[in-house]
C-alpha cells in the first residue's frame, strides 16, 4: 500500500542566517527521534531525496503552496538532523520572516518547521522506523496564528517570565524594517494586551481559537445572584450531609440550574471549591470577539503568581531581639554616607512602582514602554 504525503512538524535552532544574502540554514527534521506522527528517520533516509529531488523541492510557508517563500540550495544529515539550506525570495512575505530568523538567531530562540514527505521503505521489524523518505518540501511555521489577533497560541496560561520573553521577542521585531504596516499594527495590538497582562490586566485566552483579549472590555454575561448563592452553599451541605434535602426543597425550575451548574464546575475546575466568588468566576463569561464562543475569567493567559510567606507572629525577628548597645551602634551606621548615598538612590530608582527590585534583571517594563512608544 502507497503512503501518503505526512507532515512532521520539528522544533529546533537555525543554524546560520545570512541577512544580505537572505540564505538560512536550519534543522527541519531529526535523525533517530521519534516525532509526534509516531515516525523516526534512520541515518541515510534523506539521501537518495537529496540527490534526486533537491531541485524539484519546494520552501514554503505553514505548508501553503501559495506561499512559496525561497528555494532550496542543498541539504544533509548532520548532528542528527536534516539540515537545509536555502535563499528566501525578495518579497514582502519572504523579506518579514528573514526578519523573524534574525531575530530569533540574535535572542537563542527558533522557529519551527515541518517537512512534507512520503515513506517509501520502512523497517520490516520496526514499522515506526523509516528507511527511505522521499521529501517534496520543507515549511517555516508562523510564528504568529492564521488569526490576526492571536499573537502567541502556546501562551495559553503562562508564568510572568514567559510574557516578559514574548514582550521582549516582539518588541525587537517591531525594530527590524521591512514589516509591513498590516504585520506592524498586529504586533502592536499583541504588544499592548502583553504589557497589559504584566501590569495586571485581566487578558484572558479563547479556548476555541486561542484569541487572546481583555476580559473586561467585553460585556460580561454572569448567572443571577439567587443561583450562585445557592449553589455557594453547596460545601457546607456536602459537610452537614443534608444535600438531597436541601435540594429537594428548591423549586424544579432552580434545581434545575443549580445542577448544571454544579456539574458545569466541576467539569472545569480541578479543585472543586464552591465559594460564590469562585463560581462567578466560572460561570460568568463573556463572548470571544473573533470566534463568539464563551471565554471565561478562568482563562486568564497568565498564571497567578502564590502570595510570599510571611513569618509567623510568634517567631521574634532580629529586630525583637536587638538589645540597648545594639541600637546605639545602629544609630551611627545606619544613616548613608556621602559615598553610598548615590548608590541608595540609584537603588531607589531600580524599585518599579509596586516595589519590586528590577535591577539585575534582564526585562525593563519601563524601558520596553519607552521603546515601544517610539517605534
Amino acid at each position: 500500500m502507497k503512503e501518503k504525503m505526512t507532515s512532521h512538524p520539528y522544533q529546533t535552532k537555525t543554524y546560520d542566517v545570512d541577512e544580505e544574502k537572505g540564505i538560512v540554514t536550519v534543522a527541519v527534521n531529526g535523525i533517530g527521534v521519534l516525532d509526534s506522527q509516531g515516525d523516526m528517520s534512520m541515518p541515510g533516509s534523506f539521501t537518495k531525496t537529496l540527490q534526486e529531488n533537491i531541485g524539484r523541492m519546494k520552501w514554503l510557508y505553514n505548508h501553503n503552496t501559495h506561499e512559496d517563500i525561497g528555494v532550496p540550495i542543498s541539504g544533509e544529515e548532520k548532528d542528527n538532523n536534516l539540515l537545509m539550506t536555502g535563499k528566501l525570495y525578495d518579497t514582502q512575505l519572504s523579506r518579514e520572516i528573514l526578519n523573524k530568523y534574525k531575530v530569533n538567531a540574535e535572542l537563542g530562540h527558533t522557529l519551527e518547521h515541518s517537512i512534507g514527505v512520503q515513506a517509501i521503505k520502512r523497517d520490516e521489524k520496526d514499522k515506526r522506523k523509516v528507511l527511505e523518505w522521499r521529501m517534496f518540501e520543507y515549511s517555516t511555521l508562523s510564528f504568529l496564528g492564521a488569526n490576526p489577533e492571536t499573537y502567541l497560541v502556546d501562551l495559553k496560561c503562562a508564568k510572568r517570565e514567559d510574557v516578559e520573553n514574548a514582550v521582549t521577542y516582539i518588541s525587537r521585531l517591531m525594530q527590524e524594517k521591512g514589516f509591513s504596516d498590516e504585520t506592524l499594527c498586529n504586533y502592536e495590538k499583541n504588544m499592548q494586551l502583553l504589557l497589559k497582562a504584566l501590569k495586571g490586566g485581566n487578558i484572558v485566552t479563547c479556548p476555541h481559537c486561542g484569541t487572546q483579549f481583555d476580559y473586561d472590555d467585553q460585556p460580561e454575561v454572569g448567572m443571577s445572584e439567587q443561583i450562585l448563592e445557592i449553589a455557594a452553599n453547596y460545601a457546607r451541605w456536602i459537610a452537614d450531609g443534608v444535600v438531597a434535602e436541601r435540594m429537594a426543597e428548591l423549586e424544579p425550575e432552580i434545581r434545575a440550574q443549580v445542577t448544571a451548574l454544579i456539574d458545569q464546575v466541576y467539569s472545569i475546575s480541578k479543585e472543586s471549591v464552591f465559594t460564590e466568588k469562585s463560581l462567578e468566576d466560572f460561570m460568568s463569561y463573556v463572548r470571544c470577539p473573533y470566534c463568539w464562543s464563551k471565554v471565561y475569567k478562568s482563562n486568564t493567559l497568565m498564571e497567578e503568581e502564590s502570595e510570599p510567606v510571611s513569618p509567623k507572629a510568634s517567631e521574634p525577628s532580629e529586630d525583637d531581639t536587638r538589645t540597648e548597645e545594639d541600637e546605639d551602634v545602629e544609630e551611627t551606621t545606619d544613616k548613608p554616607t556621602e559615598e553610598n548615598a548615590d548608590g541608595q538612590e540609584d537603588e531607589e530608582e531600580d524599585k518599579d512602582k509596586n516595589g519590586a527590585a528590577t535591577k539585575g534583571t534582564s526585562f525593563d517594563l519601563k524601558a520596553l514602554n519607552e521603546c515601544f512608544k517610539q517605534v
